[in-house]
């Protein structure tokens, strides 16, 4: 008996990674369906991964043409992955394009996407779900958009020699990838194909893991995506009912953003402010309005044929709007640098030309330090220093001049990643039209 003990200890060692990834899989699905009563995002996850295959099968009877498989991780992912999208679609027209997200953020808003001819959510990794998947769908291009890695997926598109591309890829020295017991993970980095990366540091960083003849730096496509967004001019026939005061909108807000924008204005009372908080469900809403008990929200300035000549507070109770927004902004506040995930997308607010403020937190998105740099946005730590910030460019028409021209000319600097990288997929040859 005991001539087997090393075996099977030995046999741990080996395998401990891939063991606990299978326990973490495992786990993933219990933990999910015990919380699914308790958060609404949980119960939409689980209910989708219920039903997910007879979605697949029932879209895979309609495939007509060689598939393009691009995978989002969640709704952010799939806007930067957005213009990669329409041009794989323009350039490739002799394929069609399956979209999967692993988020029901991503998922319920794109499932009845007309800019892609199939929408499901990628049935949790495991050996038997990604074989059944890839042969079913049978892609001839795999795309992963940012980030998102699933390792049964990756080894059995390998195995079939599927090509596959993490592109828009971002990399930091705190991720897994660079840490002595991340071996696991730099194996599922080493499983892709090709990865085309945003920056240099990020090159730098994954050239030892993979080699340099498996990287390219194409930038990020988040830029061409806002850029788009310039050029579809939405209008709001309600903001008419504001006075003609100078707009602040402060976007994708959480509870600290709401105590940071509470005190600012008490202060610039001369302003109208138009808030809009990264969940608009009630319990959101209702914080943010007894952290702002002078706002109305937009459902009842929808419901009043009252405009006003004073200033307002409007709290935006919709979701969808926030992108087209900022277009009307003096200058644009972007919420989430006061928790520990940090800013959401400055990128937005930045491409309408006008100067944009975040909260501290911002080092793992190169972007704010970027557009901080260039001159076009301001990082702040408290009420005070926002207020300042506001009063100072206020008060400053030049250099707020200079600030809106820096936040234009630092997004057009960085855009033409989608360009790049639909290039180098034809330089490579790894679709024909």
């Amino acid at each position: 008996m005991s001539i087997y003990v090393p075996n099977f200890i030995e046999f741990c060692q080996v395998n401990q990674p891939m063991l606990l990834y299978q326990l973490f899989l495992g786990l993933y699905q219990i933990i999910s369906k015990g919380l699914a009563p308790f958060n609404v995002k949980i119960k939409h996850w689980v209910e989708g991964q219920h039903e997910v295959w007879n979605i697949i099968e029932s879209q895979a009877k309609e495939i007509k043409q060689p598939i393009i498989w691009v995978h989002c991780a969640s709704y952010g992912e799939f806007e930067q992955g957005l213009p990669i999208i329409e041009s794989l679609k323009k350039e490739y027209p002799a394929h069609q394009i399956w979209l999967t997200f692993f988020s029901p953020s991503g998922y319920l808003h794109r499932k009845n996407d007309t800019t892609v001819n199939f929408v499901s959510y990628l049935p949790l990794d495991g050996r038997k779900n990604a074989q059944r998947f890839l042969q079913t769908i049978q892609p001839s291009l795999i795309v992963f958009i940012k980030y998102e890695f699933w390792y049964y997926y990756l080894a059995e598109a390998k195995r079939l020699s599927i090509p596959t591309l993490l592109v828009s890829a971002i990399f930091r020295k705190d991720q897994l990838f660079f840490k002595c017991y991340g071996g696991f993970y730099k194996k599922m980095l080493h499983l892709f194909t090709y990865v085309l990366v945003q920056d240099e540091n990020s090159k730098k960083l994954i050239i030892p893991i993979i080699g340099e003849e498996k990287i390219t730096i194409t930038g990020d496509t988040r830029f061409d995506r806002v850029l788009q967004t310039t050029q579809q001019i939405v209008s709001f026939d309600w903001l008419h009912k504001l006075n003609a005061s100078k707009i602040i909108i402060a976007g994708s807000t959480w509870e600290k953003d709401h105590e940071i924008i509470a005190a600012a204005s008490k202060e610039l009372t001369n302003y109208n402010w138009i808030i809009v908080p990264h969940h608009v469900d009630a319990a959101s809403i209702e914080e943010c309005k007894s952290a702002l008990p002078h706002a109305t929200t937009l459902t009842e300035l929808l419901h009043t044929h009252q405009t006003f000549n004073n200033p307002k507070i409007i709290i935006v109770d919709q979701i969808g709007l926030l992108r087209s927004l900022y277009q009307y902004a003096y200058i644009s506040y972007v919420g989430g640098g006061f928790g520990k995930e940090g800013i959401h997308n400055i990128l937005e607010p930045a491409a309408f030309g006008h100067p944009v403020i975040w909260g501290p937190h911002f080092e793992k998105f190169p972007e704010a330090s970027g557009l901080l740099k260039m001159g076009g946005g301001y990082s702040i730590f408290d009420s005070s220093s926002f207020l300042n910030t506001i009063q100072v460019l206020n008060k400053n028409p030049e250099q707020y001049e200079r600030a809106c021209q820096n936040a234009s000319q630092f997004i057009q600097q960085n855009a033409g990643a989608t360009l790049k990288t639909i290039q180098w997929i034809q330089e490579k040859q790894l679709l024909f039209p």
